[in-house]
């Protein structure tokens, strides 16, 4: 059986992470205002905990929210890893995309979740990987669907404040490139 989307970005994103190491967590990312430590608690947090929580349609964890996540980057990358790993092969499931979920608020269609979790986990993946002076790779139909459901929801991201302002790049960049630059990062971003 072929390895699905969210597995195999999960298997890049977790290789990033088994070398992040406590020294760099105050390093800056192409996240304005977050630090490496910032982002492994969100990574934790969204791509981990809440990602695996949605795909075995559990309810959602008490300190769901950014404002009330405890510091986990005591637990980094052991219970990213392991949350992330699981929720990738819930994913997995024959059933997984069938249906509906529920993340934080009203059900939508499974697919919805799995593309905005993938997109977040495969962006904040690079991020970190940026940060602490790596490549991400990301394969190119991982890449497609990230920028193409970025592309969808680009606009209500921007008014949450989660995507940035739409980077301005050529129309000869590869499709992962143009997703971080829907999603507000400069592809070329170094620290």
């Amino acid at each position: 059986m072929d390895k699905s989307l969210m597995t195999r970005a999960t298997e890049h994103v977790v290789a990033i992470a088994r070398t992040v190491t406590p020294d760099q967590f105050d390093l800056p990312t192409p996240c304005p205002e977050w630090t490496v430590r910032d982002l492994v608690n969100h990574l934790t947090l969204w791509s981990g905990v809440v990602a695996e929580r949605v795909t075995r349609r559990l309810p959602p964890p008490e300190d769901g929210s950014e404002d009330q996540a405890a510091d986990r980057s005591d637990q980094w990358p052991a219970l990213f890893v392991d949350t992330a790993t699981r929720a990738a092969r819930g994913w997995d499931e024959p059933d997984a995309l069938d249906g509906e979920l529920v993340m934080m608020g009203d059900p939508r269609p499974a697919r919805y979740f799995h593309d905005m979790l993938l997109g977040e986990l495969v962006l904040h993946g690079w991020d970190l990987a940026k940060a602490t002076g790596q490549d991400l790779p990301v394969d190119e139909d991982v890449a497609v669907r990230v920028r193409d459901a970025s592309a969808g929801y680009a606009e209500q991201a921007r008014e949450y404040k989660v995507f940035g302002p739409e980077v301005q790049v050529g129309s000869d960049v590869s499709a992962f490139d143009q997703a971080l630059a829907v999603s507000g990062r400069d592809p070329g971003w170094r620290p």
